[in-house]
């Protein structure tokens, strides 16, 4: 079964978007835009042989960036498209190096498709025996995704984009099913047929949608699959168009850890990116930032109002807020950091007390400095901890310290610079 090949194409610059980067780049949650659907086609094992990148506009940053996502994923490919002459002329430079039965195309800006999804839709496709097949939706509302066109028999006879309706085009639409730009091909009709799309008069581009048409004229076998949860297949032209599916993958990050057992208060008010490990029985509270490539353990707490950076990282039985950001640190476990702070460049091990307002000043504006607190420690009241320095296990500083030197286990330091408390002055 494994005997497809998966074409992305990603070639695009995307000049509605008004970024300087290609569309295929575009932050969402994160990740880079091609992320995504790379992410979903990779768990299609049974049917995968390969996949193909097309890429075009700043070709060498995209195929970096995708080597970085996935740098030991090896049936990941790229075709290069020099001159940016449409999504028929990008597929058609693919094509070139297909050597499997069936062909899978997705464009790099639907990012909410799913691995399900995508089984079904192939499973759809060789169960009827097709030459082509579109994966559609019923999109209500203004979009810029083309019509589907049907003849008197209900059978797909095109696609009208549409940037070309008119009139007559009008009266030919008789619903709202759109084109997802996800098909799958025989290889073998894909080939003899790219070469006969006209170059477009508008754009002076060849358009994948019109060998739906080509195939319909020659009586291929040809048809539809269509998505009752129709958001899958939004697609990213705008900034606008991307905080719509930003929004809708933020809550699909938060679904998926409601069903690991994690336990978030108000997903609206919640902001997880995409990659960010969190173990079971946590709790997270509205206000909370964790990025990419953070690691949350079992059993913690987090916010409100906190942000947790990437390469950082929190042990089981933490409690980590209200008001604090966590920057580069590895916070050890059942740590207590509940009140407002910086935490940056640190380690901090089990059973650590940060009492409220400490900061660690971890940049003397050249360098970034370490911080290790070790374990049992009491960070007293608005310490202000300058780094690089060392706290020993078991130590304790007084509120309102700043601490300017490192300090042994076992030892109280107190004042502005702070210094060992003398014995007598425990008493």
């Amino acid at each position: 079964m494994n005997n497809f090949t998966v074409v992305i194409l990603a070639g695009g610059r995307g000049k509605r978007m008004n970024s300087t980067l290609p569309k295929a780049l575009c932050d969402l949650l994160g990740q880079v835009l091609i992320y995504y659907p790379l992410k979903e086609v990779l768990k299609l094992k049974r049917y995968l042989k390969e996949i193909i990148v097309v890429v075009g506009y700043k070709a060498e940053i995209v195929e970096a960036e995708v080597k970085k996502s996935f740098p030991n994923e090896t049936k990941i490919r790229f075709a290069y498209q020099e001159k940016m002459l449409g999504t028929a002329n990008a597929l058609e430079i693919a094509c070139k190096k297909i050597n499997s039965d069936n062909v899978l195309v997705l464009c790099t800006d639907t990012p909410l498709i799913r691995f399900q999804t995508l089984k079904n839709f192939i499973s759809s496709f060789l169960a009827k025996k097709l030459v082509c097949s579109i994966l559609t939706a019923e999109l209500k509302g203004d979009n810029s995704l083309g019509v589907i066109l049907r003849d008197k028999k209900g059978r797909v006879r095109g696609i009208k984009e549409k940037i070309s309706f008119n009139s007559k085009a009008i009266r030919e639409v008789t619903s709202g099913e759109v084109n997802s730009g996800i098909y799958c091909f025989k290889n073998k009709t894909l080939k003899e047929n790219l070469s006969k799309i006209n170059k477009s008069n508008r754009k002076k581009e060849y358009f994948l949608t019109d060998i739906v048409e080509i195939l319909y004229n020659n009586q291929e076998k040809l048809s539809t699959y269509s998505l009752d949860r129709e958001d899958e297949i939004l697609g990213i032209n705008n900034q606008k168009d991307l905080w719509k599916v930003n929004k809708l993958m933020r809550l699909k990050v938060l679904e998926t850890l409601v069903t690991r057992g994690i336990k978030v208060i108000d997903p609206d008010t919640t902001f997880i990116e995409e990659g960010v490990k969190i173990g079971k029985n946590t709790t997270i509270y509205p206000f909370t930032f964790v990025e990419k490539g953070a690691i949350i353990g079992t059993n913690c707490s987090l916010g409100p109002f906190v942000r947790i950076r990437g390469n950082s990282s929190i042990g089981d039985g933490a409690q980590v807020g209200n008001f604090l950001e966590i920057n580069r640190t590895q916070i050890g476990k059942k740590v207590r950091v509940k009140h407002f702070g910086y935490l940056g460049d640190a380690r901090i091990a089990d059973r650590v007390n940060i009492g409220a307002g400490t900061v660690i000043a971890n940049y003397d504006g050249k360098v970034k400095h370490k911080t290790n607190i070790g374990e049992g420690a009491f960070i007293g009241s608005d310490t202000v901890l300058v780094a690089p320095i060392k706290i020993g296990k078991g130590a304790v500083t007084g509120a309102g310290s700043v601490v300017i030197k490192s300090v042994k286990s076992n030892t109280v330091v107190v004042g502005v610079p702070a210094k060992p408390l003398k014995k007598s002055a425990c008493r």
